[in-house]
């Protein structure tokens, strides 16, 4: 059978969906035995690297080939040193499962874990050296079997006081069928699951007046710091009711027990992983936190009449890409001038639609606050009040140049250099079958205006990730299958070697 040939016809047929290329490279996977010749070796060559992470401590980054049009038998893990401005030098490459999509280091550089979609989507645990090189590791507890999906996002964390670490994994991202994964992860037995979302506190009833309807959350992040995971509504289908207006909600003019409503399509979820992990019970762990802000990222203003500028576009917000946590135990560092109003325990998310916006929302820790007390007082999935303060971090409606072009943010980062340290970002055009020949910036905040922040096009096409070492930028390729550098000196971007 001709996979490849058929991926490509499919991928003009449909056009462009991240979610759909990674089905039919499933289904390429499965039919690859319908041919007789036999597929080479990846050997140290680039196929695919949609994953990539960062070492805590060395110059090295972490490249998953997922190997999308099987040419290949395997993909593989590469480890790359990024320590001078010459290309990205090749330390090892280990082969690994096909289909690659996420990796998370632990930020003791003792382990890392990749993620990989194929037909049984897995966890796999990679031991890391003295010299950063990784391994997989031989014990059969370290590999993690998932259900059936696409793996989107992998995070581990160490919490303040938890002797094992935390691994949340999402799958089907940006779709009605997004689901979370919480497991403990213990390096001497392996993996506990403590949670997946919605199934272990929501499930549908036809005899709900509302409707039997789905709940989806996504783009989930952990302040270590506060304990907490947040992940964001990606909206419903078959919901029946009426939420009251958000200018409503803000002014208190709206009762919070209203049966015909349920916040809880329009909030964050909200997850005390303490509680969770102490064996609290999951409907007594978590609560949601509802979400609005206006066209221009901002809350509304209260007291004034609803068709006032700030309040005219002011609604629930349900549709997220990708977030990012600033915590004071997890981040490289604390963000300054021009983002230094980007406080700790804040979260940057970018928004899912024609207008990909960078939005800030601040508050997590009157979030875990208000939550822990509600939940110590009995309550079960208790629908927060406002804690979340919205403000814009990067707006494309300052970018004229963006106009009609939908775009996708699939990550943020840190990035420091110098005395600054500020948000970037990876921005990939999204048209219609055009896949694998998308054009990409990544972005770096150093104005409070999108259209003054550093940015740059590379000359790669078909950008699927980055990771950024230090003031170090390392984006990947799956349209041409290769790797670049790039550099950040503080107020401007500067390509570096290739690697191919």
């Amino acid at each position: 059978m001709e996979t490849p040939r058929m991926l490509n016809s499919l991928g003009q047929l449909f056009g462009k969906s991240w979610a759909f290329f990674i089905a039919l490279a499933v289904i390429a996977q499965v039919f690859s035995g319908c041919g007789k010749a036999q597929r080479a070796s990846i050997g140290n060559r680039i196929d695919s690297p949609i994953a990539m992470a960062t070492h805590p401590s060395l110059p090295i980054t972490y490249v998953l080939n997922a190997v999308l049009g099987g040419e290949y038998e395997t993909g593989s893990l590469q480890s790359f040193n990024l320590s001078s401005d010459a290309p990205p030098q090749l330390l090892s490459a280990q082969n690994s499962p096909r289909l690659g999509t996420a990796i998370a280091v632990a930020k003791t550089g003792e382990f890392l874990l990749a993620g990989f979609s194929g037909s049984t989507p897995e966890i796999l645990v990679y031991r890391l050296g003295k010299n950063g090189i990784a391994t997989r590791s031989a014990e059969a507890f370290d590999r993690l079997t998932l259900p059936t999906g696409r793996i989107g996002t992998l995070q581990v964390v160490r919490l303040v006081g938890q002797q094992n670490w935390t691994v949340v994994a999402s799958v089907a991202d940006r779709s009605f069928e997004a689901q979370i994964f919480v497991y403990q992860y213990s390096p001497q037995s392996g993996f506990r699951k403590l949670l997946s979302t919605p199934g272990d506190f929501y499930r549908p009833s036809r005899d709900n007046s509302l409707g039997a309807y789905t709940l989806a959350w996504g783009s989930p992040v952990v302040f270590e710091s506060l304990g907490v995971l947040a992940a964001f509504p990606y909206g419903t289908l078959g919901y029946l009711g009426l939420n009251p207006t958000a200018l409503d909600w803000l002014s208190g003019k709206a009762a919070s027990a209203n049966a015909m409503s349920d916040l809880r399509t329009v909030s964050a979820l909200v997850v005390d992983l303490n509680r969770l992990i102490s064996g609290s019970g999951v409907e007594s762990s978590l609560g949601y936190a509802p979400i609005a802000f206006n066209q221009e990222g901002e809350s509304a203003n209260p007291t004034a009449d609803a068709s006032s500028a700030k309040n005219s576009s002011y609604s629930f917000r349900t549709s997220y890409q990708s977030a990012y946590a600033i915590d004071s135990s997890s981040s490289l560092c604390a963000p300054n001038s021009p983002v230094a109003s980007l406080a700790i325990n804040t979260a940057v998310v970018a928004t899912n639609g024609q207008s990909v916006d960078v939005i800030a929302l601040s508050g997590f820790n009157a979030v875990a606050a208000q939550l822990r007390t509600r939940l110590e007082q009995g309550e079960r999935q208790p629908v927060l009040g406002n804690v979340l303060s919205p403000q814009p971090v990067s707006m494309a409606s300052q970018m004229p140049e963006l106009t009609d072009i939908r775009t996708l943010i699939p990550q943020f980062e840190l990035i420091q250099s110098g005395g600054l340290c500020t948000l970037a970002w990876l921005r990939v055009e999204q048209r219609r079958s055009s896949l694998g020949a998308e054009k990409s910036r990544i972005q770096v905040v150093t104005a409070q205006s999108a259209a003054e922040q550093a940015q740059v096009e590379s000359p790669l096409l078909g950008l699927a990730s980055f990771s950024v070492n230090g003031s170090t930028i390392l984006t990947g390729s799956f349209g041409t299958n290769q790797l670049q550098q790039f550099k950040f000196d503080g107020s401007k971007i500067q390509a570096g070697g290739l690697f191919q």
